[in-house]
């Protein structure tokens, strides 16, 4: 059986990084021999002293100042003995049999570099499972805010895209592609990667039998807002070597449909699933109109309530870290 190694980057909110290693050793307890890589990316104060007793089963890799996330996982990878690396954000929870499933999935795709999970908003929608290239030539994640038992979601299958926020690579591809590509700052990383993968040959496929919580909303407010710099360096790479096929997909699951008329002339008559999309602004109807607004004012709330409720958890073990005050003479 292959060596795992799970690499965690880390930067500042150690509440979320003990809760994620403490779901980690919970959910695969069959797997001690496991080994778990803290990469410390310039947090102040360090996350060695501040991760509680979990801290003493994992291996600590400090970095003075913040690096940014592709160094932060490629030193995390150097570090690394296991043949399947693992990349984990810190601001997730793993389920049961989480990583069995994916090393599972693996070892019976083995044309496939990478296989992520499927990841949930802590209200069981769907956070990631699968990118697609756009028509505009930029990635998105398919079916955020989907149930998570649609069957759309259900599906293992191939992607060109995944999110590393928990992906399985193994060590030969990620090494042969030359790591997580540094001119990207906290953004496009794993697109970037993925991309590059499939230029070498490889395969980049989805495991929704391993499943993960990520509270997305916490940490992204840590880092500076490279989104412009992302953005351009992403459309100088590759907007003219992907390929579009979100639609691939939609037809696929059944999401969108074209159906003819007598005779099979067009125009032809578009079947779209509610979940997918609406029709443009200007003809919507107003219950349309509604939904649509419901539904985003839902999406807000659902990540102030984690961002909330991550604020409350911190608060509550940097109290459980802490020794109690002396009293005063």
């Amino acid at each position: 059986m292959a060596t795992v190694s799970i690499i965690v980057p880390v930067y500042n909110h150690h509440a979320l990084t003990r809760a994620c290693l403490e779901a980690v050793f919970d959910a695969e307890a069959d797997r001690s021999a496991v080994e778990v890589i803290v990469v410390d990316d310039g947090s102040a104060p360090p996350a060695a002293g501040n991760l509680g007793p979990i801290e003493r089963r994992v291996r600590i890799v400090r970095h003075e100042q913040n690096a940014g996330f592709a160094r932060t996982c490629n030193d995390g990878a150097a570090a690394a003995s296991g043949e399947l690396l693992v990349f984990l954000n810190n601001d997730t929870v793993p389920r049961a049999g989480w990583l069995s499933e994916l090393v599972a999935y693996a070892e019976a795709q083995p044309q496939a570099a990478v296989v992520a999970s499927k990841l949930l908003f802590p209200n069981e929608t769907i956070q990631h499972a699968g990118v697609v290239i756009c028509q505009d030539r930029y990635p998105r994640h398919l079916y955020t805010g989907f149930p998570s038992d649609h069957p759309a979601v259900n599906k293992p299958r191939r992607f060109q895209v995944v999110t590393a926020a928990c992906a399985l690579v193994r060590r030969a591809a990620f090494e042969a592609a030359g790591g997580f590509d540094t001119e990207f700052a906290n953004g496009y990383e794993d697109v970037d990667l993925c991309l590059r993968l499939g230029e070498l040959g490889y395969e980049v496929h989805y495991c929704p039998t391993s499943v993960v919580v990520h509270h997305e909303a916490i940490t992204r407010g840590d880092v500076p807002d490279t989104l412009e710099h992302n953005d351009r360096l992403y459309h100088e790479r590759w907007a003219q070597r992907v390929r579009p096929d979100d639609v691939g997909y939609y037809l696929e699951d059944g999401l969108l449909a074209f159906q003819f008329g007598p005779g099979e002339s067009y125009p032809a008559h578009l079947a779209v699933s509610p979940l997918l999309a609406v029709l443009d602004t200007e003809r919507q109807q107003a219950t349309e109109r509604l939904l649509n607004e419901r539904a985003r004012q839902v999406f807000d709330l659902v990540k102030t309530n984690i961002r909330l409720s991550t604020l409350l958890i911190e608060a509550g073990q940097r109290a459980d870290l802490d020794p109690p005050l002396s009293p005063e003479p």
